[in-house]
């Protein structure tokens, strides 16, 4: 099957290249060359031969605007493009050429699709060559301000300004933020203002330049930003610079306000460090037999009590009885010393008592 399509692409190409030739009693037909170019490169799209592909496409480009036809020029050019970036891996060769649809378009007075292919060149050279996909984006972002099409490229602004913001590029970021800003102004979309207001302040901390990130606050204040939680949160930021206070930093970058940001300065957000930051010390663990809430491993028969500590030596202090226990034993009778008559002799009393028994 990719044999016969690339014969019949063939076929086109030939008749295309009669349809260009001159004499003297015929002018060039560049619009049938034009589309005889166009249904060759199809067919050779159709095969996946991609260079043959491309090169047909340019020639029925070139034929295509010979004629006048500068959308057709401008889609075919286009299409050959679309190949170079994605089937052949080329974006250095496909932002040429997007670039040249970009004027084409421009030329029929189509400036939205003009700015849609440079920041597709943009998107295609973001890999390979990140300051040329800025260029390429702050281009596709000045061709919609010179065309008075600033509205219609809300998403190209944002998109510019979140590849600056990613490779970290804050001072370009900035400047294509508060363009951005203007839009919303000149609209207006109080909304948006306020998001771009706050990611302008973000960057700008990001930057380390928090002197002119208060004076872009106060600034932003004199509206009707004042009043809204993006304001708050700007605020709370600066606050928390000034004071080294990183805990507060942290607490207000996890708020919904600025997680509601684009995805990149959103992270830029979460990744703000205060210089020379003062944090809380984490709170002491208590006790564990002092805390109510703590939990008592429970006593297990089978667990074996501690052992007694073995006796080092044996001592008559040992076995001799305290001095309490002396004091608390009844008194012992007075052992006997000598044997005397006094002890066998009676007593007088028992003399007389013994005389009135008689």
């Amino acid at each position: 099957m990719e044999d016969s399509k690339i014969q019949e692409a063939l076929r086109y190409l030939e008749q295309g290249d009669k349809a260009t030739e001159k004499n003297w009693f015929k002018k060039p037909e560049w619009d049938v060359a034009g589309q005889n170019y166009e249904k060759a490169a199809s067919c050779f799209k159709a095969a996946r031969s991609h260079e043959q592909a491309i090169q047909a496409y340019q020639k029925a480009s070139d034929a295509l605007f010979k004629s006048d036809s500068l959308f057709m020029a401008a889609k075919t050019m286009e299409s050959a493009a679309t190949i170079a970036a994605l089937q052949l891996k080329q974006p250095e060769r496909a932002v040429e050429m997007y670039k040249k649809a970009s004027d084409l378009y421009l030329a029929n007075m189509c400036p939205d699709r003009a700015g849609e292919m440079l920041e597709k060149g943009a998107r295609a050279l973001e890999p390979v060559n990140v300051d040329s996909a800025i260029e390429t984006y702050i281009a596709a972002c000045s061709l919609y301000e010179s065309e008075d099409r600033g509205r219609f490229a809300i998403d190209t602004f944002r998109k510019a300004a979140a590849v600056m913001i990613k490779h970290k590029r804050y001072e370009a970021a900035i400047d294509i933020l508060h363009r951005l800003n203007a839009i919303y102004q000149s609209i207006p979309n109080q909304q948006g203002l306020n998001k771009t207001c706050l990611s302008i302040i973000i960057t700008l901390l990001a930057a380390e330049d928090e002197v002119e990130a208060k004076k872009q606050f106060q600034l932003f204040c004199s509206h009707a930003f004042v009043q809204s939680e993006e304001s708050a949160i700007a605020s709370a930021l600066l606050d928390a610079f000034e004071q080294g206070d990183q805990d507060l930093l942290t607490q207000t970058v996890r708020k919904q306000t600025v997680i509601f940001l684009d995805n990149e300065t959103a992270k830029l957000a979460r990744g703000l460090q205060v210089p020379g930051a003062i944090s809380q010390p984490p709170p002491a663990q208590s006790n564990t037999l002092n805390n109510e809430n703590s939990y008592i491993i429970p006593y297990h028969v089978d667990e074996q009590k501690p052992l007694p500590p073995e006796p080092t030596e044996i001592s008559t202090s040992t076995f001799a009885p305290n001095q309490t226990e002396i004091d608390e034993r009844k008194p012992l009778p007075p052992e006997p010393t000598e044997a005397s008559t006094s002890t066998f002799a009676p007593n007088q009393t028992e003399i007389e008592d013994e005389d009135d028994i008689c």
